[in-house]
Protein backbone atom coordinates (compact mmCIF):
# COMPACT_ATOMS: atom_id res chain seq x y z
CA UNK A 1 0.00 0.00 0.00
CA UNK A 2 3.03 2.00 1.31
CA UNK A 3 4.37 1.83 -2.64
CA UNK A 4 1.17 2.39 -4.53
CA UNK A 5 0.86 5.49 -1.96
CA UNK A 6 4.36 7.26 -3.44
CA UNK A 7 3.97 5.92 -6.75
CA UNK A 8 0.59 8.06 -6.94
CA UNK A 9 2.21 10.92 -5.58
CA UNK A 10 5.58 10.77 -7.96
CA UNK A 11 2.37 10.44 -10.62
CA UNK A 12 1.01 13.46 -9.51
CA UNK A 13 4.15 15.74 -9.03
CA UNK A 14 5.05 14.15 -13.00
CA UNK A 15 1.69 15.88 -14.03
CA UNK A 16 1.44 19.22 -12.06
CA UNK A 17 5.43 19.62 -13.15
CA UNK A 18 3.98 18.83 -16.92
CA UNK A 19 1.14 21.33 -16.27
CA UNK A 20 3.78 24.13 -15.49
CA UNK A 21 5.98 23.49 -18.03
CA UNK A 22 2.71 23.84 -20.46
CA UNK A 23 1.55 26.69 -18.92
CA UNK A 24 5.09 28.52 -19.25
CA UNK A 25 5.24 26.79 -22.99
CA UNK A 26 2.22 28.98 -23.97
CA UNK A 27 2.80 32.22 -21.80
CA UNK A 28 6.11 32.23 -24.00
CA UNK A 29 4.16 31.55 -27.04
CA UNK A 30 1.93 34.88 -26.61
CA UNK A 31 4.80 36.73 -25.75
CA UNK A 32 6.10 35.72 -29.05
CA UNK A 33 2.79 36.33 -31.11
CA UNK A 34 2.98 39.84 -29.48
CA UNK A 35 6.42 41.00 -30.16
CA UNK A 36 6.11 39.17 -34.05
CA UNK A 37 2.77 41.17 -34.71
CA UNK A 38 0.91 37.64 -34.86
CA UNK A 39 -1.77 39.50 -32.56
CA UNK A 40 -1.73 43.14 -33.97
CA UNK A 41 -1.62 41.71 -37.78
CA UNK A 42 -4.90 38.57 -36.97
CA UNK A 43 -6.31 40.13 -33.72
CA UNK A 44 -6.47 38.55 -30.66
CA UNK A 45 -9.03 36.20 -31.45
CA UNK A 46 -6.94 35.08 -34.82
CA UNK A 47 -10.15 36.06 -36.63
CA UNK A 48 -8.40 38.24 -38.80
CA UNK A 49 -9.19 41.86 -39.98
CA UNK A 50 -9.09 44.18 -43.39
CA UNK A 51 -5.68 45.47 -43.53
CA UNK A 52 -5.26 46.80 -47.11
CA UNK A 53 -7.87 48.92 -48.99
CA UNK A 54 -7.42 50.19 -51.65
CA UNK A 55 -9.39 49.05 -54.76
CA UNK A 56 -6.49 50.10 -56.90
CA UNK A 57 -4.06 48.10 -55.38
CA UNK A 58 -5.65 45.63 -53.46
CA UNK A 59 -8.29 44.72 -50.86
CA UNK A 60 -6.83 42.26 -48.59
CA UNK A 61 -7.91 40.35 -45.33
CA UNK A 62 -5.11 38.62 -42.69
CA UNK A 63 -6.47 35.41 -42.30
CA UNK A 64 -8.81 33.81 -39.88
CA UNK A 65 -5.79 31.38 -38.10
CA UNK A 66 -8.74 30.53 -35.39
CA UNK A 67 -10.29 28.97 -38.08
CA UNK A 68 -7.23 27.70 -40.16
CA UNK A 69 -4.79 26.20 -38.03
CA UNK A 70 -7.51 23.67 -36.23
CA UNK A 71 -7.00 21.75 -39.70
CA UNK A 72 -3.45 22.03 -39.75
CA UNK A 73 -0.71 19.59 -37.42
CA UNK A 74 2.28 21.27 -35.53
CA UNK A 75 4.55 20.02 -38.47
CA UNK A 76 2.41 21.52 -40.98
CA UNK A 77 2.12 25.04 -39.26
CA UNK A 78 5.52 25.33 -38.78
CA UNK A 79 6.43 24.23 -42.45
CA UNK A 80 4.02 27.31 -43.45
CA UNK A 81 5.35 29.97 -41.22
CA UNK A 82 8.83 28.88 -42.14
CA UNK A 83 8.67 28.74 -46.00
CA UNK A 84 5.72 31.20 -46.51
CA UNK A 85 3.83 28.36 -48.82
CA UNK A 86 0.49 26.98 -47.99
CA UNK A 87 0.21 22.82 -48.02
CA UNK A 88 -0.97 23.12 -51.91
CA UNK A 89 2.19 25.28 -52.74
CA UNK A 90 0.27 28.33 -53.02
CA UNK A 91 2.50 31.39 -51.43
CA UNK A 92 1.00 34.06 -48.74
CA UNK A 93 1.35 37.34 -49.33
CA UNK A 94 2.12 40.21 -47.06
CA UNK A 95 3.48 37.77 -44.31
CA UNK A 96 7.37 38.38 -43.01
CA UNK A 97 8.22 34.81 -44.19
CA UNK A 98 11.67 35.91 -43.68
CA UNK A 99 11.54 36.85 -40.05
CA UNK A 100 9.30 33.93 -39.01
CA UNK A 101 12.28 31.27 -40.55
CA UNK A 102 14.82 32.56 -38.19
CA UNK A 103 12.43 31.68 -35.43
CA UNK A 104 14.51 28.75 -33.15
CA UNK A 105 12.17 25.35 -33.25
CA UNK A 106 11.59 26.01 -29.55
CA UNK A 107 10.53 28.95 -29.74
CA UNK A 108 8.28 27.61 -32.70
CA UNK A 109 7.11 25.21 -30.63
CA UNK A 110 6.11 27.78 -27.86
CA UNK A 111 4.23 30.33 -30.63
CA UNK A 112 2.37 27.08 -31.75
CA UNK A 113 1.46 26.27 -28.67
CA UNK A 114 -0.17 29.23 -27.43
CA UNK A 115 -1.61 29.41 -30.97
CA UNK A 116 -3.68 26.01 -30.26
CA UNK A 117 -5.47 27.56 -27.31
CA UNK A 118 -7.39 30.68 -29.29
CA UNK A 119 -10.77 28.89 -29.94
CA UNK A 120 -11.84 28.92 -33.69
CA UNK A 121 -13.97 31.87 -33.81
CA UNK A 122 -15.54 34.24 -37.15
CA UNK A 123 -15.85 33.49 -40.48
CA UNK A 124 -13.30 32.28 -43.25
CA UNK A 125 -12.16 35.34 -45.46
CA UNK A 126 -12.04 35.74 -48.90
CA UNK A 127 -8.76 35.61 -50.66
CA UNK A 128 -7.14 38.66 -51.83
CA UNK A 129 -8.36 40.89 -54.69
CA UNK A 130 -5.56 42.32 -56.48
CA UNK A 131 -6.20 45.78 -58.39
CA UNK A 132 -4.75 47.20 -61.76
CA UNK A 133 -1.79 48.91 -59.58
CA UNK A 134 -0.68 45.61 -58.17
CA UNK A 135 0.66 44.23 -61.40
CA UNK A 136 3.35 47.36 -61.72
CA UNK A 137 4.26 46.73 -57.58
CA UNK A 138 5.14 43.67 -59.59
CA UNK A 139 7.45 44.41 -62.19
CA UNK A 140 8.65 47.10 -59.34
CA UNK A 141 9.98 43.94 -57.12
CA UNK A 142 7.10 43.59 -54.72
CA UNK A 143 7.33 39.60 -54.05
CA UNK A 144 4.76 37.18 -52.48
CA UNK A 145 6.25 36.00 -48.95
CA UNK A 146 8.19 32.86 -50.33
CA UNK A 147 9.73 34.46 -52.77
CA UNK A 148 10.63 37.49 -50.79
CA UNK A 149 12.13 35.28 -48.09
CA UNK A 150 14.45 33.34 -50.63
CA UNK A 151 15.73 36.73 -52.01
CA UNK A 152 16.22 37.74 -48.46
CA UNK A 153 17.95 35.08 -47.36
CA UNK A 154 21.62 35.84 -47.37
CA UNK A 155 20.82 39.28 -45.70
CA UNK A 156 21.50 38.26 -42.21
CA UNK A 157 22.83 40.41 -39.22
CA UNK A 158 26.33 40.75 -38.20
CA UNK A 159 27.44 37.50 -35.97
CA UNK A 160 29.24 39.18 -33.31
CA UNK A 161 29.66 35.94 -30.93
CA UNK A 162 28.14 34.43 -28.77
CA UNK A 163 28.45 36.97 -26.37
CA UNK A 164 26.04 39.18 -28.21
CA UNK A 165 24.11 35.93 -29.62
CA UNK A 166 20.64 36.85 -27.80
CA UNK A 167 20.47 40.68 -28.40
CA UNK A 168 21.00 39.08 -32.16
CA UNK A 169 18.28 36.82 -32.05
CA UNK A 170 16.38 38.98 -30.45
CA UNK A 171 16.82 41.89 -32.78
CA UNK A 172 16.36 39.27 -35.91
CA UNK A 173 12.52 38.23 -35.09
CA UNK A 174 11.32 41.24 -33.39
CA UNK A 175 12.98 44.22 -35.45
CA UNK A 176 13.83 42.82 -38.52
CA UNK A 177 10.28 43.22 -40.13
CA UNK A 178 10.39 47.24 -40.22
CA UNK A 179 14.38 47.91 -40.49
CA UNK A 180 15.21 44.43 -42.71
CA UNK A 181 16.91 41.29 -42.28
CA UNK A 182 20.28 42.50 -41.89
CA UNK A 183 18.85 45.43 -39.86
CA UNK A 184 20.34 48.30 -41.82
CA UNK A 185 16.69 49.36 -43.19
CA UNK A 186 15.62 49.64 -46.91
CA UNK A 187 18.38 49.38 -49.50
CA UNK A 188 16.56 52.11 -50.75
CA UNK A 189 15.50 54.48 -48.05
CA UNK A 190 12.72 56.89 -48.16
CA UNK A 191 11.16 59.64 -45.73
CA UNK A 192 10.02 57.87 -43.16
CA UNK A 193 11.50 54.55 -43.69
CA UNK A 194 12.80 52.69 -40.85
CA UNK A 195 16.65 53.39 -40.23
CA UNK A 196 19.84 51.70 -40.08
CA UNK A 197 19.66 50.06 -36.30
CA UNK A 198 23.45 51.74 -35.60
CA UNK A 199 21.50 54.58 -34.61
CA UNK A 200 20.43 52.29 -31.53
CA UNK A 201 24.47 53.18 -30.48
CA UNK A 202 23.06 56.88 -29.32
CA UNK A 203 20.94 55.68 -26.72
CA UNK A 204 21.56 55.43 -23.29
CA UNK A 205 19.93 52.25 -21.68
CA UNK A 206 17.08 54.25 -20.54
CA UNK A 207 16.22 55.91 -23.52
CA UNK A 208 16.45 52.36 -26.14
CA UNK A 209 14.11 51.29 -23.36
CA UNK A 210 11.52 53.81 -23.51
CA UNK A 211 12.07 53.74 -27.64
CA UNK A 212 11.28 50.08 -27.49
CA UNK A 213 8.40 50.70 -25.15
CA UNK A 214 6.90 53.92 -26.35
CA UNK A 215 8.10 54.65 -29.92
CA UNK A 216 9.27 58.05 -28.35
CA UNK A 217 13.00 59.03 -29.68
CA UNK A 218 15.77 60.64 -28.16
CA UNK A 219 14.70 64.19 -29.01
CA UNK A 220 11.36 63.42 -27.06
CA UNK A 221 9.54 63.17 -30.74
CA UNK A 222 7.46 60.44 -31.70
CA UNK A 223 8.85 57.48 -33.99
CA UNK A 224 6.88 57.27 -37.32
CA UNK A 225 6.47 53.44 -37.28
CA UNK A 226 7.69 52.88 -33.81
CA UNK A 227 5.90 55.17 -32.41
CA UNK A 228 2.61 52.89 -33.81
CA UNK A 229 4.26 48.94 -33.02
CA UNK A 230 5.76 49.94 -29.98
CA UNK A 231 3.12 50.00 -27.79
CA UNK A 232 0.93 47.55 -29.58
CA UNK A 233 4.14 44.83 -29.69
CA UNK A 234 7.25 45.54 -28.38
CA UNK A 235 6.45 46.89 -24.93
CA UNK A 236 5.83 43.52 -23.31
CA UNK A 237 9.59 42.50 -23.59
CA UNK A 238 11.76 42.26 -20.46
CA UNK A 239 14.40 45.53 -19.41
CA UNK A 240 16.62 42.33 -19.79
CA UNK A 241 16.11 41.90 -23.40
CA UNK A 242 15.74 45.00 -24.59
CA UNK A 243 19.32 45.67 -22.70
CA UNK A 244 20.32 42.34 -24.89
CA UNK A 245 19.05 44.06 -27.96
CA UNK A 246 20.53 47.57 -27.42
CA UNK A 247 23.85 46.34 -26.52
CA UNK A 248 24.24 44.16 -29.89
CA UNK A 249 22.42 47.14 -32.07
CA UNK A 250 25.65 49.20 -30.16
CA UNK A 251 28.06 46.62 -31.16
CA UNK A 252 27.55 46.52 -34.95
CA UNK A 253 28.80 50.06 -35.93
CA UNK A 254 32.45 49.22 -34.39
CA UNK A 255 32.45 45.83 -36.20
Amino acid sequence: MRLRTVAWLVSLLALAACAQAGARQRAHGLRLATEMGCISCHGEKLDGHVFEENAQFAFAWSSNLSRILPGLSNAQIDQTLRTGKRMDGTPLWFMPTFVHRRLSHEDMQDLIAWLRTVPPTGQLHPPIKFGPLFKAALAQGFQNSADEAARLAARNPADLGQQYAKGRYLASITCAECHGPDLKGPRNPQPGDAPDLMVAATYSPAGFERLVRTGIKQDGSKAVLMGEEAPKRLSIMTSAEIESIRLYLGKRPAR
